[in-house]
C-alpha cells in the first residue's frame, strides 16, 4: 500500500512539471506578438509627417506650413493621423505591452552572448550600386606570323646566286618528266653570265609555263655579292603552248609566229593564267621574303590544275568567272588543297 500512496504523489508533480515550460514558451511567445505588433504601429506612424508635410500647390509651397489645412484632404489626413497617434499611444501604456517591455530588456540583460539584430542597421546603411568592371585597355592585333609556304628544313638555308645552278640540277632530277626548271637567257644578250635578277622559266607540260624573277633580300639590282639569299620577286603564268603575237610582243612582222614564245615582262591572253599570277603575286606580298625552295614546292602542286576540284565548294569550275581552282592552300600535312580564288576570299 504504501508503494501505491508514493506512486500516485508523484503522478501529479511530474504533469506539472511538463506543463510549467509550456506555459513559459506560451507566456513568452505572446510577448513576442505583442511587440512585434507595436513595431509595425511605430513603423507605419513614420510615414505620416511625409505625407502631411506633401505638397499639394503647384507653386511649390508646403500647404501645411503656409496654408492652415485649407483643404478638406489636409484636415482628413491630420485627423486621422492623430487619432492613430493616439491609439498607440494607448496601447503603448497597457499592462501587457509594458510588462512584454520589461521582460524584454530583462532578457537582454542577462543575455551574456551580446547578440544582437543588424538587420535594421543593414537596411538604414546606403546601398552602393555595385561598381562596374574597369575596361580592359586596348591591345592591337598581332600581325601573324605564320606564312602560306612550308619552312624550310632544319638544315637547308636560302638559296643563293651561287647556289642556283646547283639546285635547278637536283630540282630536274628529283621532278624528273613531270616540271622542269631553267634559268632564262633573252636573245641577243652578249654576256650570258648569271646576275639579279634572275629570271627562271618553270614548265609543266601541257598546263603551264612561268616565269619567275629572283633577287636579293636587299632588293639590290645589277650585280652584287653572292652571298646575299634569293628571294621571289614577281610571278608570270602563260599557257604551255602560248606564243607571242605580233602585236602583243611587238615582234617584228616578217618572224614566224611560231618561233617566239612570250616574254615574262607580257601577259597570257587567257583568262585562267591571268588570275593563277594575280593569286601568287597576292600571296608574295603576304610573305615579301618566302624562300626559292619554299616557293616551288607550291609551284610543283600546279600539276593538277585542271584535274582537281575546289575542296571548299567540291566544283571543277568556279561560279564566279568559270575558272579551274588557280589558288593553293597548304595543308598542316604539307600537302596543297586547290581552291578557287572566289572561295579563299569569301
Amino acid at each position: 500500500m504504501a508503494t501505491t500512496v508514493e506512486t500516485g504523489a508523484e503522478a501529479p508533480k511530474t504533469e506539472s512539471a511538463v506543463e510549467e515550460p509550456q506555459s513559459a514558451i506560451s507566456s513568452v511567445q505572446s510577448q513576442i506578438d505583442v511587440l512585434t505588433d507595436l513595431s509595425k504601429r511605430l513603423q507605419a506612424l513614420r510615414q505620416i509627417p511625409s505625407s502631411l508635410l506633401h505638397s499639394e500647390n503647384p507653386s511649390g509651397r508646403n500647404p501645411v506650413i503656409h496654408v492652415e489645412f485649407s483643404t478638406p484632404l489636409l484636415k482628413d489626413t491630420f485627423r486621422k493621423s492623430v487619432e492613430e497617434l493616439r491609439t498607440v499611444h494607448a496601447t503603448a501604456t497597457e499592462e501587457k505591452v509594458q510588462e512584454a517591455l520589461r521582460a524584454a530588456a530583462e532578457s537582454e540583460r542577462r543575455d551574456g552572448t551580446e547578440i544582437k539584430d543588424t538587420r535594421e542597421k543593414q537596411s538604414q546603411k546606403r546601398r552602393r550600386s555595385s561598381t562596374p568592371e574597369s575596361p580592359r585597355p586596348y591591345l592591337p592585333l598581332q600581325n601573324k606570323t605564320t606564312s602560306p609556304f612550308p619552312p624550310l628544313a632544319a638544315c637547308t638555308l636560302p638559296l643563293t646566286l651561287k647556289e642556283l645552278p646547283t639546285y635547278i640540277r637536283e630540282f630536274n632530277t628529283t621532278h624528273a618528266k613531270k616540271v622542269s626548271l631553267h634559268i632564262y637567257l633573252a636573245s641577243g644578250l652578249e654576256s650570258r653570265s648569271v646576275i639579279v635578277p634572275v629570271v627562271l622559266r618553270f614548265l609543266i607540260p601541257d598546263v603551264l609555263r612561268a616565269f619567275i624573277t629572283l633577287g636579293h633580300e636587299e632588293g639590290v639590282d645589277g650585280p652584287v655579292s653572292e652571298t646575299p639569299a634569293l628571294m621571289v620577286e614577281s610571278l608570270t603564268v602563260f599557257g604551255s603552248r602560248e606564243k607571242a603575237s605580233a602585236f602583243g610582243a611587238r615582234l617584228p612582222l616578217h618572224l614566224p609566229l611560231g618561233m617566239h614564245q612570250k616574254p615574262p615582262y607580257s601577259q597570257s591572253e587567257f583568262i585562267v593564267f591571268q588570275k593563277l599570277s594575280q593569286w601568287v603575286v597576292r600571296v608574295l606580298q603576304s610573305s615579301p621574303r618566302v624562300p626559292v625552295q619554299s616557293f616551288m614546292d607550291m609551284l610543283v602542286a600546279y600539276e593538277s590544275l585542271f584535274l582537281e576540284k575546289c575542296s571548299l565548294c567540291q566544283r571543277f569550275l568556279s561560279a564566279e568567272g568559270y575558272l579551274p581552282p588557280v589558288a593553293r592552300v597548304r595543308r598542316e600535312d604539307g600537302t596543297w588543297e586547290p581552291q578557287h580564288a572566289t572561295c579563299v576570299l569569301n
